[in-house]
């Protein structure tokens, strides 16, 4: 491959795929003997931190064993660590719970809205970059050769980033990395930087759409969670028109809302392209239903982001709608403010592999409440489902991440996993204990069962009113006539009880009561995700609420019931 002739774009996917190589094989080397690499990390983690304050409060200098480890130090939680957080962020103090650089926090919402600051160390950030992006691109590579690289990424994340007190940067991690090829984003990326750092009120779902639409030649779609692509591809079905008209003669239309600043700004960036906009209207007149992506980008290889767990309903709807067979979903494993804790090892795979050499892995199996005998990685079971609880190179120690994962089958000698659902998402208003995974699975079968276009459902836990009752919210479209509320209500009433028994036995009983059902006005839950970017919520790290958890979510959700339904 001649790497002169390659686009920006091109050369960078190239020297990717290249350092990636190497990264690759060496993490398929260790998935033969994952715990000796897993403990050899730990050991050499606490040699590096024994001279902090937390390393000598826990006498890090002494442990010589993973036994020795689980012995003296203790489990913790994100409230074990405010203390030495707090100085950190705002005063720049170091070795407190890291001896490495911690030049950033990551922004997590607490369970009551309170924003985390969740530190992110200099060599934290140097293993993500390398697994969400060199590792990555190198295992596409590996699979399905190299057409797609000399090529552009619709790239569909929304990012703020601000700086605190110390200097350190507060924000998606993702920002951060982003604010690196900001002189760069018009070669590497579809979007616009109007996109990525959007101000309140910018129609960033025109621009991606609008944007990602110019350009013909995208090979990669990256994207936090699948549901944001499912939402860009029914925005350009809903209002083709309009993209391909502004794409046609080089204009921005009037209704799209964004400042007078931005419009200026992104007019600078665009010109009227006729043939592009032809093209665009040939393919939208023979409709939607079969395949539409790949005409529109014919290049487009890879969707990657998270469609596992909460998100496997979107991306079960963009392979059978709009994507076919023809486009590659790489399921990007499990991701936090933490870091990462699992890649893949392959395309099209739901499940991913743990990441020995990056972070060392605790697992408490579900069934027990004893956090005094954890597991490591030589001792899961396949088929059980664990808590998940890391040791990371930010601070974090024996930290619970409120994650339930299932061991699905064995990689070399390397546990599979995939994410059920966060312990937080557990609803457990009578002893009846409902995952969020029983909520999703029962909405999807209600979803099949009636016919309609399920957008997404939240569900409050009242535990004011007496008996203590389910209040499901869903928004949803193409609801055939004749179906009456009342059937879905009972349907997801029956459903609920037959997949969670304690559930239905409770309601028997009255000890719970009757569910109850309302609709919610059309584009309820973008109101609420542009609404949460407005405040400063990372896109990167923002999820649909599917159990309500706090009052100003359930103000929200509940201002917007469409009564006339």
């Amino acid at each position: 491959m001649d790497v002169s002739k390659l686009t920006l774009s091109g050369q960078k996917n190239l020297k990717d795929i290249s350092n990636g190589k190497k990264i690759y094989e060496n993490f398929m080397e260790m998935t033969k003997d994952p715990i000796k690499h897993n403990e050899e990390f730990l050991l050499k983690l606490l040699e590096d931190n024994k001279d902090t304050v937390y390393g000598k409060k826990y006498d890090f200098a002494n442990i010589k064993s993973i036994k020795e480890f689980q012995s003296k130090v203790p489990v913790t939680e994100y409230d074990d660590y405010i203390e030495y957080i707090l100085p950190m962020a705002m005063n720049g103090t170091s070795e407190l719970i890291t001896a490495y650089n911690v030049d950033h926090y990551c922004k997590s919402s607490g369970t009551l809205g309170n924003p985390k600051k969740i530190p992110f160390s200099v060599n934290a950030q140097e293993s993500m970059q390398d697994c969400t992006n060199s590792y990555l691109k190198a295992l596409v590579a590996d699979k399905i050769g190299l057409n797609w690289i000399d090529s552009k990424t619709m790239s569909l994340i929304e990012l703020s980033i601000e700086t605190l007190e110390s200097g350190a940067t507060y924000g998606a991690i993702s920002a951060k990395f982003m604010l690196q090829f900001k002189d760069y984003i018009k070669e590497l990326f579809t979007s616009p930087f109007e996109a990525f750092f959007p101000e309140n009120d910018t129609n960033t779902r025109y621009l991606h759409a609008r944007f990602g639409l110019m350009e013909k030649n995208v090979g990669m779609v990256q994207c936090a969670f699948y549901n944001f692509f499912l939402e860009i591809l029914r925005y350009i079905e809903s209002d083709w028109e309009l993209l391909v008209n502004d794409i046609e003669k080089g204009t921005i239309h009037e209704t799209i809302k964004m400042s007078n600043k931005v419009r200026e700004s992104l007019m600078e960036k665009i010109e009227p392209e006729p043939n592009r906009a032809a093209e665009l209207r040939e393919i939208f007149k023979e409709g939607f239903d079969n395949h539409i992506v790949k005409k529109i980008w014919p290049s487009l290889a890879i969707l990657a982001g998270t469609g596992t767990g909460g998100f496997a309903s979107y991306a079960k709807k963009i392979k059978e709608k709009y994507t076919g067979d023809d486009v590659k979903f790489l399921y990007t494993g499990l991701n936090a403010s933490e870091g990462n804790f699992s890649v893949p090892y392959d395309l099209e795979t739901q499940d991913s592999i743990f990441m020995p050499n990056n972070v060392f892995y605790e697992f408490r199996p579900v069934e027990s409440e004893d956090l005094t005998s954890l597991l490591t990685l030589d001792q899961l079971k396949v088929g059980e489902e664990y808590e998940i609880i890391i040791t990371n190179i930010s601070g974090f120690y024996r930290y619970r991440m409120q994650d339930i994962i299932r061991i699905s089958g064995m990689f070399n000698n390397m546990p599979k996993m995939e994410f059920l659902y966060r312990l937080n998402q557990t609803v457990n208003l009578a002893g009846e204990k409902t995952t969020e995974i029983v909520l999703r699975n029962t909405l999807n079968r209600t979803e099949k069962e009636f016919n309609f276009d399920l957008i997404e459902f939240s569900m409050y836990p009242d535990s004011d009113c007496s008996p203590p009752t389910y209040k499901f919210l869903i928004e949803a479209l193409n609801i055939p006539e004749g179906v009456k509320k009342e059937d879905i209500r009972q349907f997801i009433q029956d459903d609920l009880s037959s997949s969670n028994p304690s559930f239905g036995d409770k309601i028997k009983k009255g000890i719970l009561g009757e569910i109850e059902l309302d609709y919610l006005f059309e584009e309820t839950y973008l109101l609420y995700r542009d609404m949460m970017i407005m405040k400063g919520t990372s896109s990167a790290q923002l999820k649909p609420p599917r159990v309500i958890v706090n009052e100003s979510q359930r103000k929200f959700f509940f201002a917007l019931i469409d009564n006339e339904l």
